[in-house]
């Protein structure tokens, strides 16, 4: 077990958004959450690594047991140098190159020298199929090749879990089938990933595990087959019945 969440809390202005949501992942798994929109999928996400401070519950990260409500500074930043983020806006340094965007994380977070960072990044941005864009400013790529230089730069620093906040939302349609192949390959690489997605064909295909979550509770959790064939909650019933589970682009 590489991840372990238990009885975690958030809310904002006092509306709870996560309710004591617990789950536990192995390495080399990729774990998905869906549900509605404002269903505190996005929160989860942020809450593993600090982005938003939970109120309560503990993450054991790897042999790292984290009280969230007395957590130090040394804890989080422990755990943001274990993890990577790919972010629904991708979250690029405007006036960075492709290439300058996958290096910064490598020499401000892992000290690597510039020439080391810069040998990685072209390694990342080749697996990504954008080796031949490195001196393109994100204002001069589309959607979906932004989206896999986020992606890049977040393998590129080998994280012991990379958190996937809704990649593909923010995409054109004809865009969203080359950053899912991108994961794809991240999965068949043995990644450990927690993926946020509305794409309900392509997380019945990558997932090992699936977390139903509505109104900051799990409502329901299984593997793929458990979710989408044969749910047992009559609210996950109703989700996927609005829910067109099409086939994975």
């Amino acid at each position: 077990m590489i991840i372990k969440v238990d009885s975690l809390q958030k809310s904002f202005n006092q509306i709870p958004v996560l309710k004591n949501v617990s789950f536990d992942m192995d390495e080399g798994q990729v774990l998905a959450v869906i549900g509605p929109s404002g269903g505190g999928k996005s929160t989860l996400l942020r809450c593993m690594n600090f982005l938003e401070a939970p109120d309560a519950g503990s993450i054991l990260f790897k042999d790292r047991q984290i009280d969230v409500k007395n957590a130090k500074k040394e804890d989080i930043a422990w755990l943001r140098s274990h993890s990577a983020m790919v972010f629904q806006q991708f979250n690029l340094f405007r006036y960075k190159t492709a290439l300058e965007n996958v290096m910064e994380g490598l020499m401000m977070v892992q000290k690597k020298s510039r020439s080391e960072a810069k040998t990685i990044a072209m390694d990342f941005l080749q697996q990504v199929g954008l080796a031949d864009h490195q001196d393109y400013y994100p204002r001069q790529l589309s959607g979906g090749q932004k989206q896999r230089v986020g992606i890049a730069r977040a393998l590129a620093l080998h994280p012991d879990v990379i958190l996937l906040d809704e990649p593909t939302s923010a995409l054109d349609p004809e865009m969203i089938g080359e950053v899912l192949d991108v994961i794809r390959k991240a999965r068949e690489l043995g990644h450990t990933m927690i993926i946020v997605s509305h794409e309900m064909g392509f997380v019945s295909e990558i997932a090992d595990k699936v977390i139903f979550l509505d109104s900051g509770v799990i409502v329901e959790a299984g593997t793929p087959d458990e979710i989408f064939n044969h749910p047992k909650m009559e609210r996950t019933q109703q989700f996927l019945a609005r829910v067109k589970v099409s086939t994975a682009r």
